[in-house]
């Protein structure tokens, strides 16, 4: 009896050495899950012992121990298919075999909602944007690819209960108001009577980028191949973002539309795949030019809007670098965001220089506002936060720079952002380099609450372009 416990205990410690022993020839140095492996630690750091040098083993043991994907897979199997739950945190497992990206569950739920403020920011930030484009000749188009759950919550888990608001209906609502150039796909895709997203992936298929498509083309005015009688075949080639992060191994490929034509577009730079951070492309015997910036969505989008455009610039670099429009001088600029990162345009400014408005007069109080500097580049970044007893829903913020030399002074409207300090109350914006002549300058943010304005931060800069 002794002797069959040993021979268990043996078994036991041997299969559970395999993980670990197995590293030396099977080591998992890649994964599918989004996120990034652990590194071995380094023993010293400073020139100081790692306090967390052992713990920093034990996260790298967990990323890349020997088979750790079939394990994941064979877990993930069990728990998704047989007890219909997720096995990692960031999918959710529907019915009818859906899957759902974790990440647009505070969207769903109206968990995440903006306040009134949050949505005049988001307004403000747009228009300065589309103020800026137009400006310069071009045209400007602003899109939401909404998320998958938006679109199709059927097969949503039972527990997971829609809100009665979301962000993406809040803000439609208001840009309508405001007179920005938006194209609403979320109306256009709930008109369809196709399913348009995949199953098992967070983005629409292709019949849902050629909808996108062409619904941009005729928001931008321009004449352009339909695919409404191109031929296509439906085959299961497509992996599902979310189907290959929960079953790393064991993801099943699913039907998309391959449309039966020859690409024309080549790419000008060395690309890897549309999902590079920077595209060019040029389509010989079209005319035009584009300048996209767009995230994952856009993947399929791409070739789409590339074969139809004589020049297309694509960018999925953050913060947008809007400058590029006075580079490329396309005949518009297009932003598409996905729905669920609509928050992402209150948290960082992009680069470019806002067109200058008026002049402002204000006496000056005393607040805790807050005001820096920074040179970054060839640009004058200038941020910080208003005290918030000083703004309100509607609250404008400006920044006006007086150049102590000349004394000529020059104003610009600031974007808005988030900080953790004073939440809505932050702003942020680039000034070119070149629009300032070096010297000795002083700084004023200026706030205007119903037409009254008020100085609630200084600072005396130097700047020197070199």
């Amino acid at each position: 009896m002794r002797k069959r416990y040993l021979i268990y205990i043996v078994l036991v410690c041997a299969i559970l050495l395999i993980p670990f022993l197995g590293m030396i020839f099977w080591a998992t140095n890649e994964t599918t899950e989004n996120t990034v492996l652990a590194k071995w630690p380094s023993m010293l750091e400073d020139g100081k012992l790692n306090r967390e040098y052992l713990s920093g083993m034990g996260e790298y043991f967990e990323d890349h121990f020997a088979f750790r994907q079939q394990m994941v897979t064979a877990n993930a199997v069990l728990r998704g298919k047989v007890l219909k739950e997720s096995a990692t945190p960031k999918v959710v497992v529907g019915t009818d075999n859906w899957l759902y990206y974790n990440g647009t569950l505070e969207d769903y739920q109206g968990k995440n909602v903006m306040d009134e403020r949050q949505l005049y920011m988001t307004i403000h930030n747009l228009k300065l944007i589309q103020q800026y484009v137009e400006s310069l000749g071009s045209g400007f188009i602003f899109t939401v690819a909404p998320n998958k759950n938006s679109l199709y919550n059927e097969n949503m888990p039972y527990y997971y209960q829609k809100g009665s608001e979301s962000n993406l209906v809040n803000l439609t609502e208001r840009m309508e108001e405001a007179g920005i150039s938006y194209l609403d796909l979320y109306s256009l895709f709930q008109a369809q009577e196709d399913v348009l997203y995949f199953k098992r992936d967070s983005h629409w298929n292709n019949k849902g980028a050629v909808l996108s498509y062409n619904a941009l083309m005729d928001c931008i005015g321009k004449e352009h191949e339909t695919y409404l009688n191109v031929p296509y075949e439906e085959k299961a080639v497509h992996t599902g973002d979310l189907d290959e992060m929960l079953y790393p191994l064991a993801y099943e490929p699913e039907t998309d539309y391959i449309y039966d034509r020859e690409w024309k577009y080549q790419y000008v730079n060395d690309v890897t795949d549309n999902m590079d951070d920077w595209i060019e492309t040029v389509s010989p015997g079209k005319a035009g030019t584009i300048l996209m910036f767009r995230d994952s969505f856009g993947e399929s989008l791409l070739p789409f809007v590339a074969e139809e455009i004589e020049r297309g610039y694509f960018s999925r670099l953050v913060p947008y670098n809007l400058t590029q429009t006075e580079q490329y001088r396309p005949n518009c600029v297009v932003i598409e965001k996905v729905e669920r990162n609509l928050i992402d345009f209150i948290e960082e400014a992009p680069i470019m220089e806002p067109v200058q408005t008026e002049v402002l007069s204000a006496p000056e109080a005393e607040t805790d506002s807050v005001i820096s500097t920074d040179k970054q580049g060839s640009y004058l970044m200038i941020s910080g936060q208003v005290d918030g007893a000083y703004v309100f829903e509607e609250t404008e913020i400006y920044v006006s720079l007086r150049n102590k030399q000349t004394m000529e002074t020059t104003t610009y409207p600031v974007f808005y952002v988030m900080t953790e300090e004073e939440g809505s109350h932050g702003y942020q914006v680039y000034l070119k380099g070149s629009s300032l002549k070096p010297g000795d300058y002083h700084i004023s943010i200026i706030v205007q609450n119903a037409g009254q304005n008020m100085i609630v931060a200084s600072k005396d800069v130097t700047w020197d372009q070199e």
